[in-house]
């Protein structure tokens, strides 16, 4: 009987009545006729057990919540500077839905692994190269590359060739992260050189630097697009094949499922993924 009320069997249930005799140094249950009687100190268990029974029952049931319209928290996204457009359509939502919510943004140094596991960072949004064990990935669509340049750029008369596009010199930018630089690289494998005319740290300093000069800049187009009219600029097919890029967003399995970081995952989710789609 009481072995079927516990779940085990009879041999594991005589086992662990053994191990408990041992720990509390007391037989706890005795024979007595034909069934078993509590012992003295078994008596002496049983309030405090039922008050800590209570106290498992009430921690299984209840369950932390997050309540966003309420919430002050502050939370952190790592975000390359290349993503940056995306992020009006997020702090909107955020505008919306919790108003007294705090983001901030950060510029990924290096892995994004150590920040997130070590609670330094809520979420994560970056190229799919960036998981690794540890973290959960979800998929949320792909960059592909175009070229932007001011819309009165004089390499947009005629015909859109290769050699117009190397005629002119581009934009690179360098942010201090170790990952390729995936055009230049393109160009290489396709036995091509370019003029690199300007370096800028940043995403928005170079669409800002070809909206007022001769020089090109390769972009995502999803990203590039947004900010194209207000610029003043124009976007065309890039001239050579460059993979695209998917994109994923990222968090420690540490934390998947408390509810704040669960809600932000979702929230970043809604505004991306239709742009990347």
């Amino acid at each position: 009987m009481a072995a079927r009320r516990l779940g085990l069997s009879q041999p594991a249930t005589s086992h662990a009545l053994a191990r408990l005799r041992e720990l509390f140094g007391d037989p706890l249950l005795v024979r007595v006729g034909r069934g078993l009687a509590p012992t003295p100190r078994a008596e002496a268990l049983r309030a405090p057990l039922e008050r800590v029974l209570v106290d498992v029952r009430r921690l299984l049931r209840e369950r932390p919540e997050f309540d966003p319209a309420a919430s002050r928290r502050r939370f952190v996204l790592l975000c390359p500077d290349l993503l940056a457009p995306l992020l009006p359509n997020l702090l909107a939502v955020l505008e919306r839905e919790a108003p007294g919510v705090d983001l901030a943004v950060e510029q990924p140094r290096g892995d994004i692994h150590g920040p997130l596991e070590e609670g330094r960072a809520d979420v994560a949004l970056g190229p799919t190269r960036w998981g690794r064990a540890g973290l959960l990935r979800r998929g949320l669509g792909t960059l592909r590359w175009c070229v932007v340049g001011r819309n009165d750029h004089p390499a947009w008369r005629g015909r859109w060739t290769t050699t117009k596009w190397l005629a002119h010199p581009h934009v690179e930018v360098r942010t201090g992260n170790p990952d390729p630089n995936m055009i230049g690289e393109a160009l290489a494998a396709a036995g091509l050189e370019r003029r690199v005319g300007l370096t800028v740290p940043g995403f928005l300093a170079a669409l800002v630097a070809v909206s007022k000069s001769r020089l090109f800049f390769c972009a995502p187009r999803e990203l590039a697009t947004p900010l194209a009219e207000l610029l003043g600029l124009t976007l065309r097919p890039l001239p050579i094949e460059a993979p695209p890029i998917p994109v994923a967003l990222f968090c420690s399995e540490r934390v998947a499922h408390e509810p704040g970081t669960a809600w932000l995952r979702e929230k970043v989710a809604e505004v991306v993924g239709p742009t990347l789609k």
